[in-house]
């Protein structure tokens, strides 16, 4: 299998997931803005995200996936047994923690939400009801997303929420837009979108005879070990997620919109992430525990050489990017309708926050993978913790002079924080070592980089009469892609002169 292939592969649909996933938020933008209706749509997109990072993205992923990358080759009817089990003790797992939350979710939202008012409050809890089913939809999208991805179906795993996204945009492109501002028939298309996610990936996998039934789960162990990688994983999951629950928490005891600026920004400055981040670490997981199984020390380093380089490739261009053209972007992809110049202007701030931590948030998915492939879920507890802590500290140290622009800028520093000390053990325990060539591109990189920002600072005077130009949105598209377009250019120019773009290395790492 090879690494970067295999991960543009899963970056290739994760772009497609983004823009489908763009146009959902536009509209969302265009007919709902930054009003306390959608303050609360955004609680309840976020308590069923916080749990599915914890149980899906995080425990799952990092448990599920070695166990069974390891049984697939020589145990193969045991390793459908194993799914079997997994998917009996999830759903079960699952439906009951729907059920406590279902009665208990005016609790919930209060802890999330202390300083809202009562309307977003009531509406909170209301939409939270309709979207929290989502949490067992996408877990079980998650397990068989790990099948595919586990024989190298990583496509078929990573197109699911382009489904999910489209069929978001479906409903809400038929329905009358008078009925949209209310926000109860979007709560209600995220939850349906779960049902078209979970279709997506369980039809490839029937199709290749893997058909669980829900049962009792067997006590045997391979579930014993999953359980013991399990917890600690889940635990570590949900500490990285209080970080954003206690984002959420402060966010509501700022003005009105505040939680809806966090939102939209974390929209874009995510999709960096996700196209490195999600598509490295959905490849890196199994072929590091593959090579560590086998002491093949010198092939896991070389790949996580590789794999820090193709995220620096991307991350560091797209941080330059993000912070410097933050405000053109958010005015042209979400100022229309309910969604005014003031929430561009948060939003940016906000946006700008965020992208300064955009390398070290792909390069904690890759330490915490190196973790994880050695079947270690409990030293990146250890670190995020520290890392909470940091972020807590920082927070109430920024937000009462920057209010939305300390929460992200807060965020960033804190994953600063958990990247140095994660590489300071990796490289403690021997678990990493930089080669030469990565250094050399390390170096290489400022290059075209700084060449990005003094094309962006050159050109973006010229263009700025039509990125506000009142002759239509087609005028300031047009312009911002100019800029962008232009910053790309000599980006790749750049890095080609320098000798970054080693695709035939990396396609055959």
């Amino acid at each position: 299998m090879r690494l970067v292939s295999s991960a543009l592969n899963v970056a290739f649909f994760t772009i497609l997931s983004r823009l489908t996933g763009f146009c959902r938020d536009i509209l969302m933008a265009q007919y709902i803005g930054t009003s306390f209706v959608m303050d609360a749509l955004v609680i309840a997109i976020k308590i069923p995200s916080f749990l599915r990072r914890i149980f899906a993205e995080g425990a799952l992923n990092s448990s599920f996936v070695p166990i069974y990358s390891a049984m697939h080759v020589s145990q193969e009817s045991e390793a459908k047994e194993f799914i079997k089990d997994i998917f009996s003790l999830m759903t079960g797992i699952l439906i009951l923690l729907i059920i406590i939350f279902e009665l208990i979710m005016p609790f919930i939202v209060t802890l999330m939400i202390p300083g809202v008012g009562e309307e977003v409050f009531s509406l909170a809890v209301s939409f939270s009801r309709i979207t929290f089913p989502f949490i067992l939809l996408i877990s079980l999208t998650a397990l068989f997303s790990g099948v595919l991805n586990t024989h190298d179906r990583f496509g078929a795993a990573a197109s699911s929420q382009i489904a999910g996204n489209l069929f978001i945009v479906f409903i809400m492109k038929i329905v009358d837009p008078s009925m949209l501002g209310d926000g109860g028939i979007v709560a209600t298309a995220i939850m349906g979108s779960g049902f078209v996610q979970l279709l997506w990936v369980y039809i490839p996998c029937y199709f290749m005879g893997i058909r669980p039934s829900f049962r009792k789960p067997r006590k045997n162990q391979a579930m014993t070990n999953f359980g013991k990688r399990m917890l600690p994983a889940a635990f570590g999951s949900g500490i990285l997620q209080i970080n954003l629950f206690i984002d959420t928490i402060i966010a509501s005891l700022l003005p009105m919109g505040t939680i809806s600026y966090l939102y939209y920004a974390d929209r874009l400055y995510h999709l960096p992430i996700s196209v490195t981040g999600t598509a490295l670490g959905t490849v890196l997981l199994p072929m590091l525990s593959k090579q560590w199984r086998e002491n093949n020390v010198e092939g896991a380093m070389h790949n996580q050489n590789r794999a820090i380089e193709f995220a620096m490739l991307i991350t560091l261009p797209a941080m330059v990017g993000l912070i410097y053209l933050s405000y053109p972007l958010v005015m042209v992809i979400f100022e229309r309708g309910a969604f005014d110049h003031a929430s561009s202007v948060a939003t940016a701030e906000t946006l700008a926050g965020f992208a300064s931590g955009l390398p070290a948030y792909i390069l904690i998915k890759i330490f915490n993978t190196s973790f994880f492939a050695r079947q270690d879920t409990v030293t990146p507890i250890k670190v995020a913790l520290a890392g909470m802590v940091v972020n807590v500290v920082l927070n109430f140290a920024l937000i009462y002079k920057y209010k939305h622009l300390g929460i992200a800028i807060a965020t960033s520093s804190a994953s600063w924080f958990n990247a140095a000390v994660l590489v300071y053990l990796l490289k403690k325990r021997n678990f990493i070592s930089f080669d030469t060539a990565l250094w050399k591109f390390l170096a290489k990189i400022l290059i075209p980089c700084a060449l990005i920002f003094l094309v962006l600072i050159t050109l973006k005077p010229i263009v700025a009469p039509y990125l506000h130009s009142n002759d239509g949105i087609h005028i300031r598209s047009i312009a911002l892609a100019v800029l962008v377009g232009a910053g790309l250019l000599a980006y790749f120019v750049a890095a080609w002169a320098t000798g970054l773009l080693r695709f035939k290395e990396y396609m055959s790492s």
